[in-house]
């Protein structure tokens, strides 16, 4: 009679747990806005969004602009706040125009998070990413080792996107302070797309014949400064730093064209990120044992990390295999 008593108790108070777990509502909307939504780099935010929100039970959508208007990006902003969603993740193509933006939306009561690019003086609750300030002076650390620590090189930058600006700023940075043999004699605007990209870092070289390496922010910008190396027969006599891992870019580091490549942990910003607002608005993160979670976040205490550094990973033909989609 005990056993089964017993039995009885344990199985109760299974159905009693069961039941107090706070389950997601069909309708529970999570939104992505992406800077340059076609290109591959935010379809693996996506990828890794739909992931989290696969897990969880959410729904989500995915949203931006298709180029670099900022103006865009902050209509779509404030758009959102009229489907009321229970979270939104941006990735800011600026920071400071698109703060008023994601101030309102948080004014709405829906919770913030930013990924891949910060707006640290909004009042969003988190930043996941990297930080593209290091990044950038690995870079130069690289492209010193590259080149015996001399020589002129460039830069294929994306103008007024912040965390392109940020990674452009920490190299250019790092060769001023670290390596006195070594100079960034120019820079170009490749506006992360490729016909535009293989123009002007071809420009480049021409107008500067004796760069020995070119530091390329971007996605898009090896696809460009692998083709105009390769058209002025310059394999091999211009080092190729490069950012992310486009499948173009392995194939450049297969061929001996790009040297390396700056790989971020893309899918892991916008998975964590929804797991991060998804927590947030169910009580999940404590920061005191039996905190009562939604009064302490409404008198304005953030129960999210502020800054998440998903960090770096260098891409050689080493080890490019491992990055190549399968």
């Amino acid at each position: 009679m005990k056993k089964f008593l017993v039995i009885f108790i344990v199985i109760a108070l299974a159905f009693i747990f069961v039941g107090t777990v706070a389950a997601a509502p069909d309708d529970e909307l999570y939104v992505l806005i992406a800077p340059h939504i076609g290109i591959q780099y935010w379809q693996v935010h996506k990828a890794g969004f739909e992931a989290a929100a696969k897990e969880l039970g959410v729904q989500t959508e995915f949203t931006g602009v298709m180029g670099d208007s900022i103006e865009d990006q902050a209509k779509i902003t404030e758009q959102i706040i009229a489907k009321n969603p229970a979270g939104v993740l941006i990735g800011p193509l600026s920071a400071e125009p698109l703060t008023p933006a994601i101030n309102r939306v948080i004014e709405a009561g829906i919770p913030v998070i930013t990924v891949d690019t910060d707006a640290e003086n909004s009042k969003r609750l988190c930043y996941i990413g990297t930080d593209g300030y290091a990044a950038g002076q690995l870079a130069a650390d690289i492209m010193a080792d590259l080149l015996n620590k001399e020589g002129k090189v460039g830069i294929s930058n994306l103008l007024g996107f912040a965390t392109c600006e940020e990674r452009a700023n920490g190299f250019r940075d790092r060769i001023k302070e670290m390596y006195p043999n070594m100079s960034v004699a120019a820079e170009v605007d490749d506006k992360a797309d490729e016909e535009n990209a293989t123009k002007v870092n071809t420009q480049m070289l021409i107008a500067n014949d004796d760069l020995k390496g070119i530091f390329g922010v971007n996605a898009v910008s090896a696809i460009g400064m692998g083709a105009a190396v390769k058209s002025l027969d310059k394999v091999g006599k211009v080092m190729i730093v490069a950012f992310d891992p486009m499948p173009q870019t392995l194939q450049l580091i297969a061929d001996g064209v790009v040297q390396a490549t700056m790989v971020q942990r893309t899918f892991a910003m916008s998975y964590y990120g929804l797991k991060l607002l998804y927590d947030y608005n169910h009580g999940s993160l404590e920061l005191v044992k039996g905190w009562d979670v939604p009064a302490a976040q409404k008198i304005g205490i953030n129960t999210l990390p502020n800054r998440i550094d998903t960090g770096i990973m260098v891409v050689t033909k080493d080890n490019y295999k491992f990055f190549e989609e399968k």
